[in-house]
């Protein structure tokens, strides 16, 4: 325990720089900068939390201040990391230090004499790369859509089935609940604002069994989706053929970035949408989405 709660905030980093590099030491000065600074951040969130539990809803009027203080967190943080960064690379001797690229081995191309320096380098036309795009690209986005379109369902249909169990209890004879993959299943704003969050339902194990049991499901799936998502993405990049290191990590970056961002946010920003209005919404989608980020988590 001691060993991870110092790790979290102390890092050898010239050690580290000595024996692995410049780059790794950075990666972990980042990690040890954004450890420091979240504890600041999670002294405010514990107040927002004492306060919301206290006036028992979860929609207080202090969460607009919450947001704008998450918002100087967010910019401090970048600043003093700039800060950290420059004073880093001052110390290691590596400002404004930039590295001669040389050519990866897997670019494949014509050889050609360079006409400056004489010398015979591997030379491959931009407008075929331009062409890979037109095949990258669209697998990539379908790929993504596709993924996005699942997670929308699975939300939906939770809701729609947490509404079908609700009426049950009250009306054993009403409807049983079908899965429904139809685009007309997602954006329903009734399937969330007509549940009520009294105590009987917040103290109901099958409320929380259906709350978190598709969304779990579904984060058992996001990782192998991750993992079929990177071994196309490094296909289609090694497909493009690029010269650099540095240009061949962007292209991958660029790929795989919409992807984690459709993963980790389209829950958030689908009940974002659809939470508004009266207190009962609003306390609905805080539920869902605090629900979905505990559980992507763990």
């Amino acid at each position: 325990f001691y060993r991870f709660l110092v790790g979290s905030f102390y890092q050898p980093l010239d050690s580290i720089e000595q024996y692995f590099g410049e780059k790794v030491a950075f990666y972990f000065a980042w990690l040890q900068h954004c450890a420091g600074n979240l504890v600041v951040l999670s002294f405010f969130g514990l107040i927002v939390t004492i306060c919301q539990l206290s006036a028992g809803q979860w929609d207080h009027p202090i969460r607009p201040f919450f947001s704008i203080i998450v918002m100087l967190w967010s910019f401090f943080t970048l600043v003093s990391w700039r800060q950290r960064q420059s004073a880093l690379a001052y110390r290691w001797g590596n400002m404004d230090h930039k590295i001669q690229e040389t050519t990866r081995p897997q670019f494949k191309g014509q050889y050609r004499r360079d006409r400056v320096t004489g010398e015979y380098i591997v030379y491959y036309p931009t407008w075929k790369r331009y062409l890979k795009y037109l095949i990258s690209f669209p697998i990539t986005a379908a790929f993504t859509a596709g993924t996005l379109l699942l997670i929308l369902h699975v939300h939906a249909n939770r809701d729609q089935f947490l509404v079908r169990y609700l009426e049950q209890k009250v009306d054993p004879g009403s409807k049983p609940f079908e899965m429904d993959f139809s685009l007309a299943a997602i954006g329903k704003p009734k399937s969330i604002t007509s549940v009520e969050l009294n105590r009987d339902h917040l103290m109901d194990p099958t409320f929380w069994y259906i709350m978190i049991g598709l969304p779990s499901l579904l984060g058992l799936c996001l990782p192998i989706l991750n993992f079929i998502l990177m071994k196309i993405c490094i296909m289609l990049t090694e497909f493009e053929n690029y010269r650099t290191e540095s240009h061949y990590r962007t292209a991958l970056i660029v790929k795989v970035f919409s992807f984690r961002f459709v993963c980790y946010f389209a829950a958030l920003y689908y009940y974002c949408l659809l939470s508004v209005g009266d207190k009962q919404a609003i306390d609905n989608g805080i539920v869902r989405v605090g629900t979905g980020e505990m559980i992507y988590l763990t």
